[in-house]
């Protein structure tokens, strides 16, 4: 089911020339654009940032493109599911992923990506006992000698699997963290913005669970809207308003007022890092997305 969320409408993209224009523009209204998004049960961060994002291009682009209408679903769906409502069109119009080949193949990418890159940096929780063991490791084949945790559909489980790592698959995230702290597979993989909300949100049931501080995985993993192949327009319209937003600094300045404190912890400069290339993607990826990446995420691309 749908549930509408807010409508913006005016004149502005129907203006003409002096009054005669704003005139014909209220007579004839133009119909939005309806964008329907999926529901978060769970408000994580980096989807709180890229709805306010998407809102933030569809306004910018109102002028060309005309008005819009947000339209929330009322039930979460996981990402798979996701993915089979935007090929179908009828009740998701745009979503956001990581790039996966089914979703490359399914659906419409908006070139630009949203996060700058920060998704690439990956950090582990683990059971705290384990902790200063793990922040000992100093390679990568000793570090895929552990079982990482991951969710159904996850890209970095295809990444990992690629790259000779024990991938342990559970159900649903709300499933993952008890089959961490119950011994289940080692470490769970969480980006920087994910592992401090998570950990602060489970661990007064689960005082065992901690991030391990030492070490940190690289993959470049950038995330991107896709868009429904049902509205070839709309993707168009969030490509060229993610563009302006770029440009004119909207964007950096509410990526800050997100991830400052992601920014903070990741804490690069305390931290052993090691290499994992994305199985996922071609290096094209990274060259058309790298005028728009954190400096140290196109630092840590450099090592490779």
């Amino acid at each position: 089911m749908l549930s509408r969320v807010r409508v913006i409408s005016g004149c502005c993209g129907w203006l003409l020339s002096g009054v005669t224009g704003c005139l014909q523009a209220q007579a004839v209204p133009q119909p939005p654009t309806v964008v329907k998004i999926p529901h978060m049960e769970v408000a994580g961060l980096h989807r709180q940032y890229a709805n306010a994002l998407l809102e933030m291009t569809l306004t910018l682009s109102e002028r060309r493109y005309g008005p819009y209408e947000l339209v929330r679903q009322t039930g979460e769906t996981v990402i798979k599911r996701q993915l089979l409502e935007l090929e179908n069109g009828d009740n998701l119009s745009v979503a956001i992923s990581m790039p996966m080949p089914e979703w490359l193949e399914k659906t419409e990418r908006v070139p630009l990506p949203i996060m700058k890159g920060l998704a690439s940096y990956r950090l582990f929780l683990a059971r705290r006992k384990n902790v200063a063991a793990f922040n000992a490791i100093d390679n990568l084949d000793a570090l895929k000698k552990l079982r990482i945790g991951q969710g159904p559909g996850w890209s970095t489980g295809k990444i990992l699997e690629d790259g000779g790592f024990k991938v342990v698959y559970g159900g649903p995230y709300p499933t993952l963290l008890p089959m961490l702290n119950a011994d289940r597979f080692d470490l769970l993989m969480r980006s920087v913005y994910e592992a401090a909300a998570e950990l602060k949100r489970y661990q007064p049931d689960m005082p065992e669970l901690a991030v391990v501080d030492g070490i940190a995985l690289y993959t470049y993993l950038p995330m991107y809207f896709f868009v429904s192949k049902t509205q070839p327009v709309l993707a168009e319209r969030i490509e060229y308003g993610l563009a302006l937003a770029y440009k004119n600094g909207q964007l950096d300045e509410l990526f800050n007022r997100y991830f400052s404190g992601s920014l903070a912890m990741l804490n690069l400069e305390n931290r052993r890092v090691f290499y994992l290339p994305n199985t996922n993607i071609d290096p094209s990826f990274y060259e058309s997305d790298k005028p728009y990446l954190l400096k140290s995420v196109q630092a840590g691309a450099e090592f490779r």
